[in-house]
């Protein structure tokens, strides 16, 4: 049986690739060097978002079970859209804990995607 690699290391190979070996030859054409970087940041942000998203799945599945009283099964299931629209079935309007909610998984998705974003709660 072989071993292949996981398609977040297949991205990072692609990123890396591009950076060292394609950019270094569009010198002259500077437009195609920065879409080309583009192409090259969306793999590396693609390559985060896969390796984070089980765990960022996980918390997000527990912080929405805690706001939803009775029974929250369908907050487990693996699709966002039926996620949210049991999250919408409960007619409340936003308090503290969807709020914080919210903050935390908008944080856990920037930490993914652009590790560098400011992230205290000063903002």
């Amino acid at each position: 049986m072989r071993n292949r690699p996981d398609a977040s290391t297949l991205l990072d190979a692609v990123a890396s690739f591009l950076m060292a070996e394609v950019a270094p030859r569009l010198d002259a054409d500077k437009a195609l060097q920065f879409r080309m970087m583009i192409a090259a940041n969306l793999a590396t942000v693609v390559a985060a978002e896969l390796r984070t998203e089980d765990d960022r799945f996980a918390a997000e599945a527990e912080r929405l079970k805690a706001l939803v009283p009775g029974d929250a099964s369908k907050l487990s299931s693996p699709r966002r859209d039926e996620r949210m629209a049991a999250l919408a079935a409960m007619e409340a309007g936003p308090d503290d804990a969807t709020l914080n909610h919210l903050w935390e998984t908008a944080k856990q998705t920037l930490q993914a995607t652009n590790p560098r974003f400011d992230l205290s709660e000063n903002l």
